[in-house]
């Protein structure tokens, strides 16, 4: 949808004769412009009203909330009308802190499939969705082309749009701890600028970590006390102005650090693998968190070997709906098993008077030729291809 630039009234017609038609025309676009400009205003005001439900609501279905919703649609459908707009052309609000939908889209896959779609979504003017996410992921994944749509005004701060989104209640409860981590570090990084997103956990931890040292606490409500207060109990535990203003960014989202430092942030270290499968196949961060203690290094295989055996976990979790105590039952037998035939494979000789050798070895010690040293480079290369290629 073209986006609605206004109109330089007076330079579009410095140009041309002041007749009286001219005269009449330009009477006629500057009741157009104020006319948008009404319609603009109600829709901005609707969708500030939006947002502040959805900041106090406890319910995304609360009557007054879809009641604004409603009306904002019914508004843009009835001054703009409806298009069919290609679902390849739209996509999800950055800033929005929920990314996790399986169980919803499938509800609303059926409903598309039954009764086709009821209402359009809405959209900023480039594309971003504004309220509809659920309908548009149903229709690409139903593997629709275009699916009905109306338009409105983007606002210009995104990092509102962020913070507004996070402190909806609803979001906030149907987060999972991966999309809420990440959403309070981007929160943070929006308003720290130059705080880099992996130090805001480290913050936290660091901090912790030393008022524990001292056996001095936050307090356990003192994300829900007034600003002034946490300021005042922050400055008198003796931290430095960045760690101050990371630890009232938190508190002023109601989040308790320390309840973070436990609960939240350790989502942010899952592999990848892991966080694939929260995101795409409703894992739950619980079991991912227990998953993600097989790594190689302890299991003594390679990353390969312990890529298949944890898409081994996932599957058996989703499949028999494993609760995080069975799940920890599940990682501890196998991890047993790969120690177990660890211990059992007897220790091949010739390879400890290798590693013996290669260990006392110390190049500082002699004087090699660069010749030699070409060769003794290009041959530990050689091994140590043959080593991997074992270790696949």
């Amino acid at each position: 949808m073209a986006k609605r630039d206004r109109l330089d009234v007076d330079s579009f017609f410095s140009e041309v004769d002041q007749t009286q038609e001219v005269y009449n025309l330009r009477e006629q676009i500057q009741l157009l412009e104020q006319q948008l400009n009404q319609q603009i205003s109600h829709e901005q005001t609707l969708m500030a009203e939006i947002e502040q439900l959805r900041s106090d609501s406890q319910n995304l279905d609360h009557p007054q909330l879809q009641s604004q919703i409603s009306q904002l649609r019914e508004h843009l459908k009835q001054n703009q009308g409806t298009i069919q707009y290609s679902v390849q052309e739209i996509y999800p609000n950055p800033n929005q802190p929920r990314k996790t939908f399986t169980e919803e889209v499938e509800a609303m896959s059926l409903s598309l499939q039954q009764e086709g779609q009821l209402d359009p979504i809405i959209l900023f003017e480039d594309g971003m969705l504004f309220d509809g996410e659920c309908r548009w992921r149903a229709a690409t994944h139903l593997g629709w082309d275009a699916i009905e749509a109306v338009f409105t005004t983007k606002p210009a701060d995104s990092r509102i749009l962020r913070r507004k989104a996070y402190l909806t209640n609803l979001h906030r409860r149907g987060l999972n701890a991966l999309d809420k981590a990440e959403t309070i570090v981007a929160i943070a990084c929006d308003e720290v600028p130059e705080l880099p997103p992996e130090e805001v956990p480290r913050i936290i931890n660091r901090v912790l970590t030393r008022l524990k040292r001292k056996k001095q606490s936050l307090g356990e409500r003192l994300h829900l006390q007034p600003h002034e207060q946490q300021k005042a109990v922050l400055e008198q535990l003796e931290i430095d102005s960045t760690e101050l203003e990371v630890f009232l960014i938190l508190l002023g989202l109601q989040e308790h650090p320390a309840s973070l430092n436990r609960n939240i942030f350790p989502a942010l270290n899952l592999a990848s693998d892991l966080k694939a499968a929260v995101r795409g196949q409703g894992l739950g961060c619980a079991q991912a968190l227990i998953l993600n203690r097989l790594s190689a290094s302890d299991l003594g295989i390679s990353e390969r070997q312990c890529l298949k055996l944890r898409n081994k976990g996932i599957k058996t979790v989703l499949s028999q709906n494993l609760s995080a105590t069975q799940t920890q039952q599940w990682v501890t037998q196998e991890k047993a098993k790969y120690l177990q035939n660890s211990s059992s494979t007897p220790r091949d000789k010739r390879v400890d008077r290798f590693l013996s050798s290669v260990q006392r070895f110390n190049l500082a010690e002699i004087e090699a030729s660069a010749e030699q040293l070409q060769e003794l480079q290009q041959t530990l290369e050689n091994t140590l291809e043959q080593v991997k290629h074992l270790l696949k």
